[in-house]
């Protein structure tokens, strides 16, 4: 009764709302609110270029926008590695050789971690606050984000009078321009503000309002992973230019103030001193200057032809059409409330997806910092581990989207990201394990920290290095650029060096492995001993980590005619490594031992080699994907980033049931658990306001809908069975193929697959493969029936 009534209220709801509803002719990507965001962070709205990101809150009287710039964080440049670290690594080996693992883990903790032992956080640049004076109690509120465009737009009554915003992040202006107006004349009254944590001085000339400001440490709690920085760090500047259609425009000490106007037009822009990880002595004055007079003359109608040829150029490539349209007439915060609830709303799962790879485009481009924890918006001075890059799975995470959803160039500050951390961290290599190539553990920030950090039971664990490598791998096979190949081959190369020199053969197993690791966050028991144990000898993700650079590595080699006595050493490698075990439980074995999981943090064990690698498939290894589906069958869903991944992993095992029952029931909240928030009123992840399980989810559809890590084209391999009926366009395959699919009832209807190299392929459909050769740029359609 209960559930009926619900459904009732959101139907009544509907037609009392259809007068605001979001436009019938573009609703697929618009999430649509009645009423402004209140003090909820995730009740706002997020926009970015890459550089910047702001949370636009569409409040009618004190609006607030929140800035981030993506290379402010906190301290200041800084070399964690530890020039003694290397005295202590032959112990820690023969204490591992000796099974001493708890005694090894301590010495790891005392003597092999960075200096400090913690790393720096993300935080926010401050807020631009804008007080409106409408003369009148707000009506008719309306409130949306359309994803496909990146515009926030906000409108209400006040009085008899309609007042409009719209507001954007442009990233080939690197600016944020909003225009506020109204529909009669001289009613736009607006007084803007700067404000933030770390201002040092604010001016106003003529019609440009200036905030500077340097980091210093201001937090009056100690946070464990965060490491306490004394004196300054980086300088930013943060500019506005208001340009005021009529009206008067007056520059007081610290605000720019609007009266009397048509409209006017904000124009935003920030800038750092930094440089590179090693150097901040940019100049942030300077560099806004330059931005501003590039655009200097341009208009709003401009500013958003600009922004819209580049964001919907990205947005538009890829559609999802599924579930019920007519849904789009209610508020997106009740929908959420509804989903919570267990209800069903195909439309708005499909929504979910696309505001992945909307966060996507809005927080990483070429030039700017990768995605970070939270993406790129943070207004927290300690926020959630730092908000820092989580290499054993959440940064690798967050670019799982990209490649598929036709989104490649968004993987570039990734890239830029690896370059460092292989400069870095060859000398972290040679400090601290006598050898070639470079290494990164667990975690990093903006000062590029390849050293161990935090614990042993988290950090002691030296393979997200050759993790990142798989992403460039990932893009070549996306789109076989040879030249991309060319400069990041002696990456991969290095990250393969470091594994070659640090492998041995472990005395009590006969195989090469890694003297001392750990499969991260997950600890063990041996026994009977009560003691939970994390440092092991090489895991199964370390090997499953191996069979996938390893391979990549010759075949790029082969692919550009280098290094084959290398890659006999690596082949030779391969062969010596520990192969994967199926313990008593059936279950895919974590360790080199069939030992006991212990507590099961959040991080998966072992599965790797399913998903995102592709050394187990369901085709090609049937007992190992067995033994990877009893290890996922047991597994709670949560609403965390790891559930993201296990539907990623039941995709890969063709199971649309489980995908299907997953994606539902994540979104239902337990009550009262730490970091189970579930998502927030704009769809993202609101526990602890991290982005990560927003891009796995996009992966993890885009994985149901499209496959192409095992040689094969494959179509539907695991459609959610609740999504009926629907179509999708744009996604991409290995290979650089392009792949739009329709369905009914469960079944494709058709497919279209374009092939941008002409290279043979393989289809595969219902159990069903064709083989097929076209000639480039030409499209293969496709029936039920191959």
């Amino acid at each position: 009764m209960k559930r009926t009534l619900f459904l009732l209220s959101l139907i009544l709801l509907a037609f009392v709302s259809c007068s605001k509803s979001a436009p019938e002719s573009s609703r697929e990507m618009v999430l649509w609110y009645d009423k402004p965001a209140g003090d909820v962070w995730l009740d706002g709205l997020f926009i970015g270029n890459g550089y910047m990101g702001g949370n636009v809150f569409g409040r009618t009287e004190h609006e607030r926008i929140a800035l981030n710039e993506s290379t402010f964080w906190s301290g200041r440049p800084h070399d964690y590695n530890d020039p003694d670290a290397h005295d202590y690594y032959d112990q820690i080996k023969e204490l591992m050789y000796a099974k001493k693992y708890k005694e090894a883990e301590k010495m790891v903790d005392e003597h092999f971690y960075g200096k400090p032992a913690n790393q720096q956080t993300y935080v926010p640049v401050g807020d631009l606050l804008l007080e409106f004076q409408n003369g009148a109690e707000a009506t008719d509120y309306y409130r949306e984000l359309d994803m496909e465009t990146g515009i926030v737009k906000v409108s209400y009554t006040a009085g008899d009078v309609k007042m409009t915003r719209e507001v954007f992040m442009s990233y080939p202006d690197h600016v944020m321009v909003m225009k506020v107006s109204a529909d009669k004349p001289g009613k736009v009254n607006v007084e803007a503000k700067l404000k933030s944590p770390f201002q040092r001085q604010i001016s106003a000339a003529g019609n440009r309002l200036t905030m500077n400001g340097t980091w210093s440490y201001l937090p009056t709690r100690i946070f464990d992973l965060i490491a306490k920085v004394e004196g300054d760090g980086m300088s930013f500047q943060t500019d506005v230019i208001a340009m005021p259609q009529k009206g008067k425009l007056e520059a007081t000490d610290s605000s720019l103030v609007v009266t009397g106007a048509n409209s006017v037009t904000f124009v935003l822009t920030i800038a750092t001193d930094y440089v590179n990880y090693k150097d901040i002595s940019g100049d942030p004055s300077a560099r806004c200057n330059e931005i501003l007079a590039a655009v200097k003359g341009k208009n709003y109608n401009q500013f958003k032809q600009t922004h819209l040829k580049d964001f919907s150029g990205l947005m538009s490539r890829v559609h999802l059409t599924v579930g019920d349209d007519s849904m789009n007439s209610i508020p997106t915060q009740e929908r959420v409330a509804a989903l919570k609830q267990g209800e069903r709303d195909a439309d708005l799962q499909a929504k979910l997806f696309q505001f992945g790879r909307y966060i996507t485009v809005s927080a990483s481009r070429a030039g700017s910092e990768p995605s970070n924890l939270q993406a790129r918006w943070s207004q927290d001075l300690l926020p959630n581990w730092g908000s820092k890059y989580t290499l054993n799975v959440n940064t690798e995470m967050n670019y799982w989207p990209t490649e598929v959803t036709n989104l490649s160039e968004c993987t570039a500050p990734l890239f830029h990201l690896i370059e460092d951390l292989a400069e870095n961290g060859a000398e972290t290599a040679k400090l601290y394990y006598g050898a070639n190539g470079w290494v990164s553990h667990h975690n990093t920030d903006n000062w590029r920290g390849t050293a161990p950090v935090d614990a042993a039971r988290y950090g002691m664990w030296p393979m997200s290095g050759v993790w990142l490598c798989q992403h460039i791998w990932e893009h070549y096979l996306f789109t076989e650029d040879l030249d991309f190949l060319k400069k990041y081959y002696p990456i991969m190369k290095g990250a393969a060096e470091f594994v070659l020199d640090i492998l041995a053969v472990n005395p009590n197993y006969g195989y090469l492995t890694i003297p001392f690791s750990m499969s991260p966050e997950q600890g063990y028991y041996i026994g009977d001993n009560p003691e939970e144990m994390f440092l092991a000898p090489s895991t199964t993700k370390d090997n499953a980590l191996i069979r996938d650079l390893f391979p990549h590595c010759i075949e790029a080699a082969k692919i550009l005619g280098v290094d084959s006595e290398f890659c006999g050493r690596l082949a030779a490698a391969l062969e010596r490594i520990p192969p994967y075990m199926i313990g008593e439980n059936g279950m895919l074995q974590g360790w080199i031992e069939d030992w006991t999981r212990g507590r099961e943090n959040h991080n998966w064990s072992g599965t790797f080699g399913l998903y995102p690698g592709n050394s187990i498939t369901l085709r090609g290894t049937p007992e190992l994907a067995a033994a990877v589906e009893a290890w996922l069958e047991p597994r709670p869903v949560t609403v965390f980033w790891n559930s993201a991944i296990d539907i990623c992993q039941w995709a890969r095992l063709e199971n649309g049931d489980k995908v299907d029952e997953i994606l539902r029931k994540i979104f239902m909240t337990p009550a009262g658990r730490r970091m189970m928030g579930g998502f927030g009123n704009n769809l993202h992840f609101s526990g602890s306001n991290q982005s990560d399980i927003n891009f796995g989810i996009t992966a993890a559809i885009a994985e149901s809908l499209l496959q192409s890590h095992a040689g094969e084209i494959s179509i539907l391999p695991a459609l959610p069975a609740s999504w009926k009926d629907g179509s999708v366009s744009g996604l991409k395959a290995r290979g650089d193929y392009e792949v739009s699919i329709s369905w009914k009832d469960g079944k494709m209807t058709s497919c279209e697959i374009k092939s941008n190299l002409g290279k043979p392929f393989t289809v595969r459909y219902a159990g069903k493969t064709r083989d097929f050769t076209l000639p480039a740029g030409k499209t293969l359609k496709l029936g039920a029936e191959l």
